[in-house]
């Protein structure tokens, strides 16, 4: 459907995909709007199922449940797990992926360790004398 001022492309409107784990578009990272959603009956199986894929980069649980919640959120492979709101970014809080998603994680402490090395370097001021050193 075209889209007025976007005739040409470079639009798309918001989407929602009822999806399987088998299909495409639930193996990749989508960046646009657009929502998968699995239906599923089986936690086990389903944590399988998104932790299966190459990439990791975030997770959406939407729960009354916050004690199946955290399980669900510790045993997902993805850089950030958001419950019942997504891309709730604090600040401070570290950003990046699992797997093949993101950079590392940025926004935060560790973010510095992505771009440095620690090197310890020790120095004494004074020096006594070597016991093998003639005496002055």
């Amino acid at each position: 459907m075209p889209v007025e001022g976007h005739e040409a492309g470079y639009f798309i409107a918001p989407t929602v995909f009822e999806a399987r784990n088998d299909m495409r578009i639930a193996q990749e990272e989508i960046f646009g709007p657009v929502l998968s959603v699995m239906r599923w009956k089986d936690r086990d199986r389903m944590i399988a199922e998104a932790n299966g894929v190459r990439y990791g980069l975030a997770a959406g649980l939407y729960t009354s449940s916050l004690r199946n919640a955290w399980d669900t959120a510790d045993r997902l492979h993805a850089g950030s797990v958001w419950i019942n709101h997504y891309f709730n970014l604090a600040s401070g809080s570290p950003f990046g992926g699992f797997k093949e998603s993101g950079i590392g994680s940025e926004f935060c402490h560790e973010t510095l360790n992505m771009y440095t090395h620690l090197k310890a370097i020790t120095v004494q001021t004074s020096v006594s004398p070597a016991w093998f050193a003639p005496k002055p």
